[in-house]
């Protein structure tokens, strides 16, 4: 399973390609590493890496999956990106764009759409249900409107970043009118 990792501002895509007893092979970006890593205990490891030895601490920081790790008094932020944390993370931001459409924030399922295009929404709607990393989420209008277009139906199967709804906003046929 890969994921991305962000250290200090810089992505690395993180992937285990084995682990036997502490020996972890590990490719960071297109570089593989062979590590032994020893869980000293409470979020402190002891890594060798080619014949060198340090002591890692680990330390849950605020935001999802984020972490600040210390190492010879130096410190680095890392945050964790895995499926569920990007899902999170999108969902929370709503992953709308410019407030208006809905997008599928990763891979899914369409449970329902709740609104048919022509359809008056207001703020906090519920527009459809989407099943993935085997949750239901609810994603719901940000704007007073009127649903544009749907290009999604029930049982649907979506990508990530698939545009699924297209909101037109209150505000925008009333400047254009005007």
């Amino acid at each position: 399973m890969k994921i991305d990792a962000i250290i200090n501002k810089r992505k690395a895509e993180i992937e285990l390609i084995s682990k036997v007893q502490n020996h972890y092979k590990i490719k960071v970006d297109d570089k593989t590493f062979d590590f032994d890593i020893i869980t000293i205990g409470n979020g402190s490891y002891s890594i060798i890496y080619n014949n060198n030895s340090w002591d890692l601490e680990a330390a849950k920081s605020s935001g999802f999956n984020t972490y600040t790790v210390y190492k010879f008094g130096q410190s680095f932020k890392v945050e964790i990106e895995d499926a569920l944390s990007k899902y999170k993370k999108n969902k929370d931001l709503r992953l709308h764009d410019g407030g208006n459409n809905i997008i599928a924030p990763m891979p899914g399922k369409i449970v329902k759409v709740l609104v048919t295009e022509g359809q008056k929404v207001k703020i906090g709607d519920t527009i459809l249900i989407i099943s993935a990393m085997k949750m239901e989420s609810e994603f719901k209008s940000a704007v007073d409107g009127t649903i544009k277009k749907i290009h999604a139906k029930n049982d649907d199967i979506v990508n990530g970043e698939q545009l699924l709804v297209e909101i037109e906003a209150i505000e925008l046929v009333e400047t254009i009118e005007k």
